[in-house]
């Protein structure tokens, strides 16, 4: 048992990843629709290019959304409004046993006007039709009048007369009084009864019946097909929504997607082990895989939200900023997939989003600056809207039914793609990355580092720009990140602005300061620039990436020609003084900068430029440095070695001109 929490405890990082991965798979398959889809692919106005299809059972037909939103809006101006009316106002206290007959009268004509209805100003200037029909709920019962029946002040004022009868002003004043609004608009009756009625709006017209043939192979998919085939579709997929059918659904969800991401785990874990070896890039790839098919899931929730206006090829973008080509399309191509299943026209959708994807990682392979993006946006534009044309070409062999509103979307999506620039930078904080963007700002030799090296140290300056060469076109042939080794090799020797003349490229005049000091001492500032050209990195907050390069350009070597100079006069001396403080190379790209930085400087001691003296030279370097030991924790084999070999002596018998002797 102890053996077992042993075990455990010593797979956490493991267990961590396993469990990210579970735990993405289960929300994507959450987030998936719980209907099952329907099989066949189709779309109004073209080919049926399935086998012939009869109705597995009976079903109605439905409505298309413009007959349901025109009986929508008819039930709406039809639907009835409602008003009450409150109980007629009492006269009594008008009336004295002296009232004239005319008083009697005028207020009798008022109950009556009162009992039919009078309405506000405001309902009568409100966008209600004077001829058309209202309920209205008089003494506990609803009748149907015109809205012109009821009465507004002004008018009942009007039938009154008062400006030509003999009532005193008082008696006027007092009948008006009584003219007060009492009929109102019911606003809950009237939205209750509309809203019924739109519920019981009938949804289909027509039937299916069982084994009716509903398409044949070739035939065009008319209005009339579609909506069969749309309704059977809804009909399929509303069956499978039951708790037996839905269990097997979601066993089936379940499948697909931890088998897309199972493929995933393989190709990383067979072909980019680097990446499966550290948590924060399994992470970063895990978040950003499902985070892009949550997007593609979106528009299933969302009515009128076009698919094809999402930004998909953020995601090969953002990957490829900080990996290789090869993987950002690999992980493009298995989202797509997946996405594809859940959308209409699925194959489409594959088909065009994984042909803009690849064109964009293509794009991007030799990025040099951040506008660059730019032209990636357009290139993906233009991919959407080519693949797009061929598919309505091939299907409808004519060009007349492509629609605009797909290239506003194309468009959309392109310029949305853009946001990929400020989530690199947000991923490269967040995970301390490193994207070839910001390595191309680094490398720029303008900025304050190399600005300084250049100024205080012209030679070495020269040496790292050689070295950057070398490392570079080494790394292209075995394989690796060249950018990457480039800008390290550029800062490796930032560290010797402190003490410039004390290396032998930055000595002009012939004069020597190690002569005037000994060895132990020399070896000391040798050794240094190391330790001070890590201060000067972090110091301008250069990333740990590539103060790695400036740490194991050295690794642990021998600053051997001061040691044995030292030797020489004190046998016993420590070979630790004269040891750099490491650590070695751990990876292709800071080994290669360790044999490119110590081929460059030797190469400038020789005395002789010949074949056999450079080859010699190269040979010896390399091997000493793989004899001990400087290179067992670097992914690099033999192969590598020898090619790099080979790529070094061609380019430095280049640098300085040698000519190979051919036979005679």
């Amino acid at each position: 048992m102890r053996d077992i929490f042993l075990k455990i405890q010593n797979s956490h990082d493991v267990l961590f990843k396993a469990l990210l991965l579970f735990f993405c798979g289960v929300v994507i398959i959450y987030a998936l629709p719980k209907e099952g889809k329907f099989k066949y692919e189709f779309q109004e106005g073209k080919p049926w290019l399935h086998e012939n299809l009869y109705a597995p059972f009976d079903y109605a037909i439905l409505k298309s959304d413009a007959e349901l939103d025109e009986e929508r809006a008819e039930i709406t101006a039809q639907s009835p409004k409602y008003f009450n009316k409150t109980d007629s106002l009492k006269r009594s206290y008008l009336l004295s046993s002296d009232a004239s007959n005319e008083l009697k009268s005028k207020l009798a004509e008022v109950e009556n006007i009162l009992s039919l209805g009078v309405v506000s100003k405001q309902l009568i200037e409100s966008d209600f039709d004077n001829n058309s029909l209202v309920v209205l709920k008089r003494n506990g019962y609803y009748e149907e009048i015109e809205f012109d029946d009821l009465y507004s002040i002004q008018e009942a004022a009007d039938r009154l007369q008062l400006d030509s009868s003999n009532l005193t002003n008082e008696e006027k004043s007092q009948i008006l009084k009584l003219l007060e609004p009492n009929v109102f608009y019911d606003e809950q009756k009237s939205n209750s009864v509309r809203n019924l009625k739109l519920k019981n709006l009938v949804t289909t017209h027509g039937k299916v019946e069982k084994s009716e043939l509903i398409v044949a192979k070739g035939e065009l998919v008319t209005s009339e097909v579609y909506w069969k085939l749309h309704s059977l579709r809804q009909e399929f997929e509303h069956s499978k929504s039951d708790s037996s059918s839905a269990y097997f659904v979601l066993i089936g969800k379940t499948i697909l997607v931890f088998m897309i991401l199972f493929v995933l785990v393989m190709f990383l874990g067979t072909f980019r082990q680097s990446v499966v070896n550290t948590g924060n890039k399994v992470v970063f790839i895990l978040i950003t895989f499902t985070a892009v098919i949550l997007m593609g899931i979106v528009p299933l929730y969302i009515e009128g939200l076009n698919l094809y206006l999402l930004p998909f090829c953020i995601l090969p973008i953002v990957i490829k900023a900080f990996y290789d080509e090869i993987l950002a399309a690999f992980i493009h191509v298995l989202a797509m997939i997946l996405i594809g299943f859940s959308t209409p026209n699925g194959y489409e959708f594959v088909y065009i989003e994984t042909l803009a994807g690849l064109i964009a990682v293509f794009s991007l392979v030799n990025l040099k600056k951040r506008s660059q993006l730019l032209g990636t946006a357009l290139m993906i534009f233009l991919s959407y809207s080519i693949a797009h044309i061929s598919l309505v070409i091939m299907q409808d062999g004519t060009w007349h039914n492509i629609e605009l509103n797909n290239f506003y979307a194309f468009g959309g999506a392109a310029t949305l793609t853009l946001l990929s620039y400020p989530l690199i930078y947000v991923f490269e904080k967040v995970f301390g990355f490193l994207s070839d963007v910001t390595l191309m700002e680094l490398s720029d030799t303008n900025s304050p580092l190399l600005k300084d090296l250049a100024t205080k140290t012209p030679g070495t300056f020269q040496h790292s720009m050689q070295v950057a060469n070398l490392a570079e076109n080494a790394i292209q042939k075995i394989g690796g990140n060249p950018l990457l080794v480039r800008t390290g090799a550029l800062y490796h020797d930032i560290g010797k602005t402190e003490s410039p003349q004390y290396f032998i490229e930055n000595q002009v005049s012939g004069y020597n300061p190690h002569d005037d000091i000994d060895p132990e001492e020399s070896g000391r500032i040798i050794i240094n620039h190391v330790i001070r050209g890590i201060e000067l990195a972090k110091k301008h907050n250069l990333p740990e990436v590539l103060i790695d390069f400036i740490r194991t350009h050295h690794g642990t070597s021998t600053v051997k020609y001061f040691y044995f100079k030292a030797k020489e006069e004190n046998p016993d001396i420590d070979i630790k003084s004269f040891t750099y403080p490491g650590p070695i190379p751990f990876s292709k790209e800071t080994a290669v900068l360790m044999m490119a930085d110590a081929c460059e400087a030797a190469s400038r001691s020789l005395k002789e430029y010949t074949a056999e003296s450079v080859s010699n030279l190269i040979d010896n370097i390399i091997d000493n440095q793989a004899s001990e030991g400087q290179f067992q924790n670097a992914d690099i084999t033999f192969k590598d070695i020898s090619t790099i070999k080979a790529m070094f002596k061609k380019m430095i018998m280049n640098i300085y001109h040698v000519r190979i002797e051919y036979p005679k």
